[in-house]
């Protein structure tokens, strides 16, 4: 019966151990999870209190973009009627209407002429840029034919191109489609291009291509050759695929850009070889890119540039347009 006692004792005994033993490991496990949750909510309140913090920076960066934009665009349009009229006496003096210059007089009216016709487009620009940022540009869409507008943006640009020692040559069929779009802004976007073709390019000539190309992955037949380049299609396939494109090329034989510098051109006020800084008519605005590319992406669609050093350069105005099984769909 002693033995049978101790043994009762000894179990009582490794019972209430092994209970202190279970409640301490529980009492630990429940201070754990509480610190764990402690922590957890405190990270939570410091991220709420951080994301808190970034949501009023960017609705103050958001704000301060606004205003300057908006002073942008407001100051440009302030100082565009004052210098219309400087241009406008300018030529008037350059005309004769007050009277025949002298040949000592007539040299710095001419330097006068140039530096107020820079001056009045990087206002005109600054403007254009302004209102795009403060979303002031409104798109007039319209159907038109692409064909008979492009020859008449060539001809309007011709002049400047002979006058560079520049050939030309387009491409732009009358079976191109007919589509929807702004012709304003269009206009604005292949001048902006061809002036920027002429400025770097010393010798050869410009190019103007315009064609339809099919962002869609059909597959051609075993040995067809393609209606496009290969890169083209792929270029409209990484617009949009399954989509139908009317790509209007600009194409120079001019200085071309380096891969680094392809996306920085579109940047405002960036320029690549720009020149010297007393060369104003080469070096320019560094704005017509960039007023170029968002007024193409206004219009739904892109401007993209392929370039090679010394050898060119290739801008491309994607627009896109729907095909007649579009329609019907």
């Amino acid at each position: 019966p002693g033995d049978k006692l101790d043994v009762r004792v000894a179990n009582t005994q490794s019972g209430r151990v092994l209970s202190w033993s279970l409640w301490v490991l529980g009492a630990l496990a429940l201070a754990a999870l509480w610190a764990g949750l402690v922590r957890e909510r405190r990270q939570a309140v410091h991220l709420a209190g951080r994301a808190e913090e970034l949501e009023r920076l960017y609705q103050e960066v958001a704000k301060a973009n606004r205003m300057k934009s908006e002073f942008l665009a407001n100051v440009s349009h302030e100082l565009r009627t004052p210098l219309n009229a400087i241009v406008g006496f300018a030529e008037m003096l350059k005309d004769g209407t007050y009277g025949e210059l002298t040949p000592r007089q007539a040299l710095p009216e001419d330097h006068n002429a140039t530096s107020t016709a820079l001056l009045r487009e990087l206002v005109d620009r600054l403007l254009d840029i302004g209102k795009i940022a403060a979303g002031r540009v409104q798109v007039h869409s319209e159907e038109m034919s692409l064909s008979p507008f492009v020859l008449d943006v060539v001809a309007e640009m011709e002049p400047l191109l002979k006058e560079r020692g520049l050939s030309l040559s387009i491409s732009a069929g009358s079976s191109l489609p007919r589509i929807k779009t702004d012709p304003t802004h269009l206009r604005q976007i292949l001048i902006n291009l061809m002036g920027n073709a002429a400025k770097y390019t010393a010798a050869g000539g410009i190019q103007i291509r315009a064609r339809v190309v099919d962002g869609s992955n059909e597959h051609r037949a075993e040995g067809e050759k393609p209606q496009v380049p290969d890169t083209l299609a792929d270029a409209a396939r990484g617009l949009g695929a399954g989509r139908s494109w009317v790509a209007l090329q600009v194409s120079d034989t001019g200085v071309g850009i380096a891969d680094e510098d392809r996306e920085r051109v579109f940047d405002e006020f960036e320029q690549v070889d720009a020149g010297a800084r007393t060369d104003s008519a080469h070096r320019g605005t560094g704005l017509g890119l960039a007023i170029s590319r968002r007024l193409a992406r206004l219009l739904g669609g892109d401007l993209t540039v392929v370039s090679e050093p010394g050898r060119g350069s290739t801008f491309t105005v994607w627009l896109p347009f729907e095909t007649r099984d579009e329609k019907r769909a």
